[in-house]
């Protein structure tokens, strides 16, 4: 993880934990404590989700940006002055860099060292291929309009293969999702049936069976903690794996963890109050 990557969670993190800290001591010794944490996964949740559709946009906009180049350079512009007229245009998240990468360019820098300083910093590996490519290929003094040319064709089909493979894999995620909520289910069918049997069950009242039960039997041991402990870490394992399958990215399923574990716990929750005494 770099270092921006890195500030940028914590700082939504620190703001999280604080609130979290605020709820616990509301919540402190009554049944709701669980709760607490929440602020704290919401803050991770929402980091992700904004710095993940942050570096989409930068992919997304990264071809609309080469193809615009590769344009003006067969219009029979330099490099440089090609570079300057594309900071005019809209790119969305990919302004700041275009222009950061258009300054370095102007004071002379040399185009292949400016784009692996600007762009090798994002944390994508499109860019970091693309910044490969472009910087080998025109230290070699290759044709500059085909290697735009062939690189924003590559980002296109990357971008359009990354659409198709999201659509494809929603079945795939719906199960992923619906196999979570039957482990719920389960979970709440042992608590409510099974274990009240074990407790009516007496073993010392059977013949010929030489074992006595313990006073309490299974009774005296609450295991509401110890399922909501099970229900946390299936829920903090599913998301990655959900957005591995869907997204290619265990950092996009970050948002699937923290909708499993917030919608479970208060269904687990109530469930447990209304059948669980």
């Amino acid at each position: 993880m770099n270092k921006q990557k890195f500030d940028f969670f914590l700082n939504y993190m620190i703001k999280g934990f604080v609130l979290s800290i605020i709820l616990f001591v509301f919540l402190y010794k009554t049944t709701f404590i669980i709760f607490s944490i929440f602020p704290f996964l919401f803050s991770i949740g929402i980091a992700s989700k904004v710095y993940v559709a942050k570096i989409k946009s930068y992919e997304q906009n990264l071809f609309v940006f080469l193809d615009d180049l590769k344009d003006l350079l067969q219009g029979g512009m330099n490099i440089v002055t090609a570079v300057e007229i594309t900071t005019e245009h809209d790119y969305g998240a990919l302004n700041e860099p275009i222009k950061h990468l258009a300054a370095q360019i102007r004071i002379g820098i040399p185009f292949d060292v400016a784009l692996s300083d600007v762009f090798g910093n994002i944390d994508s590996t499109m860019f970091k291929k693309v910044t490969s490519i472009i910087s080998e290929s025109t230290k070699v003094g290759g044709n500059i309009i085909k290697i735009f040319s062939s690189i924003s064709n590559y980002v296109k089909t990357i971008n359009d293969m990354t659409e198709e493979r999201k659509s494809k894999t929603f079945s795939t995620v719906f199960s992923c999702y619906f196999m979570f909520f039957v482990f719920i289910a389960i979970i709440l069918i042992i608590q409510i049936i099974f274990l009240p049997m074990l407790n009516s069950t007496d073993l010392s009242s059977t013949p010929g069976s030489g074992i006595k039960a313990s006073s309490g039997g299974v009774s005296g041991t609450s295991y509401n903690k110890y399922f909501l402990y099970l229900i946390l870490i299936e829920g903090a394992f599913a998301g990655p794996t959900i957005g591995k399958i869907s997204e290619g990215s265990a950092m996009a399923g970050i948002k699937h963890s923290i909708i499993l574990i917030s919608v479970s716990v208060p269904i687990y929750e109530v469930v447990s109050m209304i059948f669980i005494h």
